[in-house]
């Protein structure tokens, strides 16, 4: 509704899609935020599995870091453009 609402408003495109990605960065971010200090807490427990590398490895938590924020990009940017295209007469009409 609100983005069927903005584009009756006049938003751009770009805007919209922003708009979308945001909140999804702000969920990833919130993630990495509770799983981060998660792992290096149970390191212990997952340091059997790891081979050649430590569980507290800044390398390895960045690189988690920045698949994760990729990935939930790439996985918000379809639903974002798919908003960004509707006809906002018809998506109030349907409300």
């Amino acid at each position: 509704m609100a983005v069927a609402l903005r584009m009756a408003l006049g938003a751009q495109r770009g805007a919209v899609i922003w708009m979308v990605l945001r909140r999804v960065i702000l969920l990833a971010a919130v993630g990495l935020a509770i799983s981060v200090p998660a792992a290096l807490i149970a390191f212990r427990l997952v340091k059997s599995f790891l081979f050649e590398t430590e569980p507290n490895n800044p390398g390895t938590l960045a690189l988690a870091g920045v698949v994760l924020l990729g990935a939930a990009i790439l996985a918000g940017y379809a639903p974002a453009r798919r908003a960004s295209r509707i006809d906002p007469l018809a998506a109030l009409r349907h409300e």
